[in-house]
């Protein structure tokens, strides 16, 4: 009786598990049995391994074969494993010594003709191992970092993840030549560029333009510039709230009038992601698919699915544990455009991650855990015609002539029919929305849209930035100061103070200041005057001011505002 054993890796959500796969020869009639929970794709490994090894020119043995995936409770679904299940059956064999597998972590599929093929998922598994070995920091001052051994066309996005030595090797035949030779190893080594001098190009996220998820951009490629949209001037001025405070926003107004241009435009002002979330974006992306796109593209990850999305598509799942979009917009916007078309109960999953910053998903006996500190931009409709706002007086006489309502843009709905369509955004999740913004009923003057940039003159002034318009260039580098100085005060941004830090960073007593004692009176509960404090700080940071004043919390309170979802409820 022989046995052999091979280190690799399994993913479970972003955390990577240790695998041990045991391989055990002994007397019997030929079998090859595979245990340890193997999913379809591990259990169809046999014959690859099989014919794999024998094309290679070494000999598959004609004996009992058992092979173990440790630990057993944990399902196995990757592609990696077949390359240490080979190794492991050539070292019980004795083909190949088992020493010469000590310290080295195999991951990687083989082809018919014993081709060492991509692994799935490959950055998720090298950021996954640098975590593990993080995570065991006394056990690794003992010890070396375990080596990395993956296919070549792994070998970058592992490189970019992993910290520790990465080899490759094209072929079963020839990496069992080099393995037990000192001197052949160090040709295994990868000779990509190393780690440490990649840069920000080793950060590039992944392309947006994945059908359905992205962004609808210009002929060039481009977000929507603020200086071209000529919208209400206070939801421009709470674009830029959003972007510098990381704040969740609603953005509510009748049919063409740019609440989705608008949306759009913060991909051209908010500041990109920290290090570490981006390689967290980048991991998310390689579990959905094979390969990285390395194209460095300067905006923030946005997403955007469609209105007849699922609870699965937005939420994540499966078998194993996928993430969904939630978590693929991580560190980035969430747009969800016309938002009372969604299902409803696929929007109240949204509470938790909004308040947590992740998501769990629980599958059987085990729980897989994906980040999911993204920002919420929503838009919606007040109302099915489209019209409807807080001076009902507007309506026509004949409320049921929809010819009529639509062409003088006055609104048409009964108040039932209004009660049922704004009911489909919960209260609770519209709690959790720091910004909400409504347009105006009646058409907005000249004078009105440069009110925003008068608004925003002295928060230009006070951060030294030269801006003679409201563009998305200027928004831009507000918003980047403001996050410098949010991330050096507090190591956070506004919007993910929880109530103790934030009452202590602002100053600001709900209990004792008029105007919170007012809007508490108005019916605004204890998360909604927190919200309004958590603006109020922005806007002070985008004044340059150090204490929060009653200016900021009025115009925070502005800025949370839906007159007409106020009347229906």
């Amino acid at each position: 009786m022989q046995l052999a054993r091979v280190d690799s890796l399994a993913l479970l959500g972003l955390h990577a598990i240790a695998v041990r796969i045991e391989v055990q020869i002994a007397r019997g009639l030929p079998a090859f049995h595979l245990v340890g929970l193997p999913a379809a794709l591990v259990r169809e490994s046999r014959e690859r391994v099989r014919a794999a090894i024998t094309q290679s020119g070494f000999d598959f043995p004609q004996q009992r074969l058992t092979v173990n995936l440790a630990p057993a409770d944990l399902p196995k679904d990757s592609n990696g494993f077949e390359l240490p299940i080979a190794l492991g059956i050539l070292a019980a064999s004795r083909q190949l010594p088992a020493a010469a597998l000590e310290g080295i972590v195999f991951l990687g599929e083989l082809s018919l003709g014993g081709q060492l093929q991509p692994v799935r998922a490959s950055f998720a598994l090298g950021l996954g191992l640098a975590r593990l070995f993080q995570e065991s920091a006394s056990e690794a001052a003992a010890k070396p970092r375990p080596v990395l051994l993956v296919p070549p066309a792994s070998a970058a996005d592992c490189a970019r993840a992993y910290d520790g030595p990465v080899w490759q090797a094209s072929d079963l035949r020839a990496l069992c030549q080099s393995l037990p030779s000192a001197e052949a190893k160090r040709g295994l080594a990868y000779q990509g560029p190393e780690p440490a001098s990649l840069g920000q190009s080793r950060l590039a996220s992944f392309t947006r333009h994945e059908a359905g998820t992205a962004a609808q951009l210009d002929a060039k490629g481009q977000a929507p510039d603020l200086m071209d949209l000529q919208g209400n001037p206070l939801a421009k001025l709470a674009v830029c709230v959003a972007a510098s405070g990381g704040h969740h926003l609603l953005l509510v107004g009748p049919p063409g009038c740019g609440k989705t241009m608008l949306a759009q435009a913060m991909a051209s002002i908010t500041p990109a992601a920290s290090e570490s979330v981006q390689r967290e974006q980048m991991a998310l992306a390689s579990l959905k698919r094979s390969g990285l796109i390395t194209e460095t593209i300067q905006q923030p990850v946005f997403r955007q699915p469609h209105h007849s999305a699922s609870m699965t598509a937005l939420c994540g799942g499966g078998a194993p544990p996928k993430p969904g979009e939630i978590s693929l917009a991580h560190g980035g916007i969430l747009f969800l455009d016309e938002l009372t078309e969604f299902d409803p109960r696929v929007l109240e999953a949204l509470r938790e991650p909004l308040q947590a910053g992740c998501m769990h998903l629980a599958k059987g006996t085990h729980s897989a855990e994906f980040p999911a500190r993204f920002q919420l931009v929503a838009a919606s409709n007040p109302c099915p015609c489209g019209y409807a706002s807080g001076e009902q007086a507007q309506r026509p006489e004949n409320p049921a002539n929809p010819t009529l309502g639509s062409r003088t843009n006055h609104c048409i709905c009964s108040p039932d029919r209004l009660r049922r369509y704004q009911g489909r955004i919960s209260g609770p999740l519209r709690d959790r929305i720091d910004l909400q913004v409504q347009w105006p009923g009646s058409a907005i003057s000249s004078a009105e849209r440069d009110w925003a940039f008068e608004l925003m003159a002295p928060m230009f002034k006070a951060h030294g930035i030269e801006a003679k318009r409201l563009d998305s260039s200027a928004a831009k580098l507000l918003a980047q100061d403001c996050r410098a100085r949010q991330l050096k005060r507090q190591g956070k941004l506004n919007a993910h103070l929880q109530a103790a830090a934030l009452l202590a960073i602002t100053g600001v007593d709900p209990q004792a200041q008029p105007l919170l004692v007012g809007l508490l009176q108005l019916g605004f509960s204890q998360r909604a005057l927190h919200a309004v404090i958590r603006v109020a700080q922005s806007i002070a940071d985008m004044l340059g001011l150090e204490r929060v004043d009653d200016r900021c919390l009025a115009l925070a309170s502005q800025l949370r505002r839906l007159p007409s979802f106020e009347q229906a409820c």
